[in-house]
């Protein structure tokens, strides 16, 4: 009679943190809209291909001009698309969870052509550019969910564009506020909660202007409580009156 040899425990250990990583990635994607039209099985091929990164609040994911080598969709946290320019740093874009970053090079085969810095902590999946394609051609599904992705995207740089054009600097950043509050706000007995952190640096750059022009008006709105800004997050109380100041802003 052949004696049953028992498994080694060391063994058992070694496969516990890869069996973890595994379930992490199928819960990673089972989160993101993009694939839950997908199977199941789809689900457990991706999950099998993609891998998860996990980065700090300032941790670059990319420069301007890096190749676009995979897919990159956010799982936790919000990333800040910067480009040099002659006057400072302009951030075009704020990206959060369940939304795929820098697709559109991916998808053009170009280089990034801007910079993506973490504003908190980030967990990003991340898909090979070759089995990105085989998803989109594969699965209409996943192709609908990326292209609606893209298309708002488009749209939000096209709507800024036109907003921003001519117009006041409050007026500029109440719009911010109010697209920032429509994509990622909260309801809260206070009002609405939008949980981010960003420096009046960062909401210089987002609207086009200074940073002394950015503390002059959110120290003003601080003491008349249309935006207050508390720890890791701001606060409208009352949004219809920060409506009010897009409508009609002065610097």
């Amino acid at each position: 009679m052949i004696p049953v040899m028992s498994a080694d425990p060391a063994d058992k250990k070694r496969s516990l943190p890869q069996v973890a990583a595994v379930d992490r990635v199928l819960a990673a994607v089972r989160s993101l809209p993009s694939f839950r039209g997908l199977t199941q099985d789809d689900q457990h091929r991706i999950a099998a291909l993609a891998t998860l990164r996990d980065y700090q609040r300032g941790d670059h994911l990319w420069n301007e001009g890096d190749p676009a080598e995979a897919l990159t969709l956010i799982v936790k946290g919000r990333v800040k698309i910067v480009r040099q320019a002659e006057g400072g740093d302009v951030i075009l874009e704020i990206f959060g969870e369940g939304e795929p970053v820098g697709a559109i090079a991916v998808y053009n085969y170009i280089p990034y052509p801007a910079s993506a810095v973490c504003l908190e902590p980030v967990t990003l999946l991340v898909l090979p550019r070759r089995d990105y394609f085989e998803l989109l051609d594969r699965n209409p599904e996943f192709a609908r969910a990326i292209i609606r992705e893209l298309t708002k995207l488009v749209m939000a740089l096209t709507r800024k564009v036109e907003d921003f054009r001519g117009q006041r600097v409050e007026t500029r950043i109440a719009q911010l506020f109010l697209t920032l509050a429509e994509r990622m706000g909260k309801e809260t007995k206070q009002g609405l909660e939008i949980p981010i952190q960003l420096s009046r640096q960062e909401i210089a750059d987002l609207v086009g202007t200074t940073v002394e022009s950015a503390i002059r008006v959110l120290s003003r709105w601080g003491h008349e409580k249309i935006v207050i800004t508390g720890e890791g997050r701001f606060l409208i109380p009352s949004r219809e009156r920060l409506a009010e100041r897009a409508q009609s802003g002065t610097s």
